[in-house]
């Protein structure tokens, strides 16, 4: 019938504005969310831990000596890589945590309902996880680590400064050697 017809084109129609919404805030390779909605779901969360009064955190990380992946074996290959880094980031975080590629090899991890302390040890666990279990891909199983900077929300603090603070952090961690943690050392 023509309502029949019409009701299945109003169906479809929704169907495609929620898988473009969808598209416009997740990385298409990582299947994680991209910049765009770790800002939008980040800047809410982070509203929402001021308001009830509770602890929050980002954490970045990037894959040592990425660009040695994609020279020795390829692009194809360092986009195995960062697929797999985004399942094991997946399966080692809770639901509500926020998971990103921010851009290139790094990823920020938002962490509501967790202080400095706790997310140090998230990290830490993240960290070994990453460089104990090798990844497997078409060129064999390859071993990465990460080096990682952690920061806890300030009064003062937007989305954006918590994870600046944490991206500086994480170049301490780089500049200390690689394959560490390094927390944003409080004022």
């Amino acid at each position: 019938t023509k309502f029949a017809s019409q009701v299945a084109v109003v169906l479809e129609n929704a169907r495609l504005f929620k898988e473009t919404q969808t598209q416009a805030i997740t990385d298409a390779l990582t299947g994680v969310y991209n910049r765009r909605g770790l800002h939008q779901l980040g800047d809410f969360e982070l509203r929402r831990a001021r308001r009830i009064n509770r602890p929050f955190c980002a954490m970045i990380f990037d894959i040592d000596h990425f660009k040695r992946i994609n020279d020795h074996y390829g692009h194809k290959i360092g986009d195995q890589v960062l697929q797999k880094l985004a399942e094991r980031c997946q399966k080692t975080s809770r639901t509500v945590d926020l998971i990103s590629r921010h851009g290139g090899e790094e990823f920020v991890i938002l962490l509501p309902e967790t202080n400095l302390e706790s997310a140090s040890r998230v990290a830490e666990r993240l960290r070994q996880s990453i460089m104990n279990e090798s990844f497997p891909t078409d060129a064999g199983a390859l071993r990465v680590t990460i080096s990682v900077g952690v920061a806890e929300t300030r009064e003062t603090d937007t989305l954006h400064t918590l994870i600046e603070r944490a991206d500086v952090a994480m170049y301490k961690a780089k500049g200390a050697g690689r394959n560490r943690v390094v927390l944003d050392e409080i004022n």
